[in-house]
């Protein structure tokens, strides 16, 4: 189990470091090499929660660096890269890794808490989804001050949503055109409009001491883990969706800070908590679990302890791993001009989407590149993007 673990763990760097590798592309062929060593059933769940759980925490990386999103990062990249052009890239991606790791803390520490709450939240959760979902639509658009940013907020959600609905309710798009969908949305749309800003990323500093206070940082992580938490328990809403609520639930206007905390914090807790939903309810809410559950069944309390702990060791090694990796990544981003950097992020972006998804995810990126670009030029939250999954889950609950 260690040895599975120590390589879940290997993998799940490799996979966060890699962009265009989501952890829902990476487990299955995760459990497929737990076959081929032939790993017993257990063990090879271990290794596929290993690689989860350090994903979870790599996956910033290519976000700052490269402006790479996936679903779970995609509305902290813009954050990210505005601290590291002012030199604080090093405290982004220290600050990135206390927020997984209070998400991890929390949540196993308080466990039997949690199972109890599960049984009696869950059904109302569920049927109270739609609702949820209106109301995080709603204020997506309403939190813009004044009638004509609404306006225009609205616009832009009504033509993510549109373009949401027509890319889920047509195969030709595939089976799964999140990688291209949100490289153009938040990556290559984000880099084209910055391209010609500045010259050279200015030198960073190493100390990274923290300058959000610690009250702001616990509030932050503790906001991101209870909306990571939840929308854990509901179907076909993900870490983007709790970041949108999370942000517009007492999150502090321009607080780069605390939204990098709130969204990383989410992204782990997602993680983590939905394997308490597949012990307790024997539902599947990720890619991950889905090979988890095809490979144990149903989870006996020993399963869910043996995954747990794993998570928690990852997590522990992912931790250490990020700040280890941070330094050197960033010192060579330094040396290179912005411009040239920014070239170099749009050009991994379109070779791993062509490589992923063909030309079919290079028209689908070149779309949403193209809708991305609106909100900065027009003055609202990106987060009005987010419509194009908002709606879809909309219109399936309802």
């Amino acid at each position: 189990m260690l040895m599975l673990t120590a390589l879940g763990f290997v993998c799940g760097v490799t996979t966060g470091l890699v962009p265009g590798i989501h952890v829902n592309t990476a487990a299955p062929l995760a459990a497929t090499l737990a076959t081929l060593i032939e790993a017993p059933a257990l063990g090879a769940a271990v290794f596929v929660c290993a690689l989860s759980i350090t994903h979870t925490f790599i996956d910033f990386l290519p976000a700052t660096l490269l402006g790479v999103p996936d679903a779970e990062t995609a509305l902290a990249v813009l954050p990210a890269h505005r601290m590291m052009r002012e030199g604080r890239g090093m405290e982004a991606i220290r600050l990135s890794g206390i927020a997984s790791l209070f998400a991890v803390v929390v949540i196993v520490s308080s466990v039997p808490l949690v199972m109890a709450a599960l049984s009696s939240l869950y059904p109302f959760i569920r049927y109270a989804t739609p609702l949820l979902l209106v109301w995080c639509s709603l204020l997506t658009v309403f939190v813009h001050h004044t009638w004509k940013t609404r306006a225009c907020a609205g616009s832009v959600f009504a033509l993510s949503g549109a373009y949401g609905c027509i890319v889920f309710g047509s195969p030709w798009f595939g089976s799964d055109p999140l990688f291209p969908i949100f490289s153009g949305f938040f990556g290559i749309s984000t880099l084209l409009v910055s391209l010609g800003t500045t010259s050279r990323i200015p030198e960073q500093d190493r100390d990274a001491t923290m300058l959000l206070p610690r009250h702001a940082i616990v509030s932050s992580c503790a906001r991101g883990t209870i909306a990571g938490s939840l929308v854990a328990t509901l179907p076909g809403v993900g870490a983007s969706q709790a970041a949108v609520i999370a942000q517009l639930f007492g999150q502090r206007a321009g607080s780069a800070r605390s939204f990098i905390a709130t969204c990383c914090s989410i992204n782990t807790a997602n993680a983590l908590f939905a394997l308490l939903v597949l012990f307790q309810f024997d539902k599947a809410r990720n890619g991950a679990l889905v090979q988890v559950q095809e490979l144990l069944g149903s989870l006996t309390h020993h399963d869910m302890c043996i995954l747990v702990a794993t998570m928690v060791c990852a997590a522990g090694a992912a931790f250490a791993t990020l700040h280890a990796l941070a330094s050197p990544l960033l010192a060579y981003a330094t040396r290179i001009d912005y411009a040239k950097l920014s070239i170099t992020g749009i050009a991994i972006q379109v070779l791993a989407i062509a490589a992923l998804a063909g030309y079919r995810g290079l028209v689908m990126c070149a779309v949403a590149a193209s809708i991305g670009m609106l909100p900065p030029l027009m003055g609202v939250h990106r987060t009005t993007l987010m419509a194009f999954l908002l709606v879809p889950v909309l219109s399936f609950t309802i």
